[in-house]
């Protein structure tokens, strides 16, 4: 019985032990990412310096703003997907639950999303059930990926001669992305579901699936949600764009929108792999990268990516604070 005991207890462990591990790991990596730059941009200190004291706020705190009345905005595509399924939450609740995830997804270490907080809060504190949350988040990432799409397909004839075959590679991804969701979403029609049954081993990842199938079917004979959903999000990556833009003229650079319209889904398809800790690292790195790739000073794209990041963890910050004083504006009968 002792050692019975014992072996249960260290299978219940295996599983924490492997959330640390790639904790730590992704620590690592975001640590290692950023003393990259710092590394390779130390001997440039003083005119990096120079860039940023002549970097115009006014514009830096138009990006922060613009920023804020993105995530707000996509608090809005999260009512009306959970509105579709008969799920009444308000509208202020729900952008207090997604800055709280904001802060999550950038600044905690943890296996804690920002997309499981959410799901989370909703079905504890607004009696949402958990399939219809989820549903509702599941699809959310499939109007992220259409949007991309969308995004990436209209201004990548713009800017091809410029990166030529980082062009092509990033279409591949996206049509193996792409390719994929559709597979995922229909598993039954590909017969998908057949070849996970047949290993017992792949019953998690089956179960997996089949909850994506699930919520895309839950939302079949909801297409007016759908578009208005869409429609939301290219709103999303559209603000994200201008802050972009307003950072460049902060910083006085000579780069067109359109090139920051194409910067914009590379950038979210490459930090959604999940590697560092909300794409710290592999961000600023990205941006320096694309940046200098359309002929920008090597300084002027560090101090770019800086602002970038800062922009970033004062939004978390504040999705900190809303964290601490959740239970001052509305009542919550748990925290994670």
């Amino acid at each position: 019985m002792e050692g019975s005991s014992y072996t249960t207890g260290a299978k219940t462990n295996i599983p924490a032990k492997k959330g640390r591990v790639l904790n730590y790991s992704r620590i690592l990596i975001s640590l290692a990412l950023l003393a990259f730059i710092v590394l390779k941009n130390y001997k440039n200190f003083d005119e990096i310096y120079k860039v940023l004291t002549s970097t115009v706020s006014l514009f830096i705190a138009f990006a922060l703003i613009t920023h804020l009345f993105m995530l707000f905005i996509e608090s809005l595509r999260w009512h009306v997907l959970l509105y579709a399924q008969g799920e009444r939450v308000s509208r202020a609740y729900l952008f207090h639950s997604m800055m709280i995830g904001y802060f999550y997804n950038n600044l905690l270490p943890s296996n804690i999303g920002g997309d499981f907080f959410r799901i989370y809060d909703i079905a504890k504190n607004r009696d949402v059930p958990v399939q219809k949350s989820a549903s509702a988040v599941f699809i959310e990432r499939f109007l992220g990926l259409i949007t991309i799409t969308i995004f990436f397909a209209a201004t990548s004839f713009s800017i091809y001669r410029l990166l030529k075959n980082y062009v092509i590679t990033i279409t591949v991804f996206l049509a193996i992305a792409f390719v994929l969701f559709i597979l995922l979403s229909k598993p039954q029609l590909f017969k998908i579901d057949r070849f996970f049954k047949k290993f017992k081993k792949l019953d998690k990842a089956w179960l997996k699936i089949k909850d994506f199938s699930d919520a895309v079917t839950s939302y079949k004979n909801k297409l007016p949600a759908l578009f208005l959903g869409l429609f939301l999000n290219i709103a999303s990556q559209l603000l994200f764009t201008i802050m972009f833009y307003f950072i460049s003229i902060a910083l006085g650079l000579n780069v067109s929108f359109l090139t920051y319209a194409f910067m914009v889904p590379v950038i979210f398809v490459i930090i959604g792999i999940p590697i560092s800790i909300g794409g710290l690292g592999v961000r600023e790195n990205l941006i320096v990268f694309l940046l200098s790739a359309v002929g920008v000073q090597n300084e002027k794209a560090v101090v770019f990516s800086l602002v970038v990041l800062f922009i970033h963890i004062f939004n978390a910050v504040l999705g900190g604070i809303a964290y601490l004083t959740r239970n001052i504006f509305f009542r919550s009968k748990g925290f994670i």
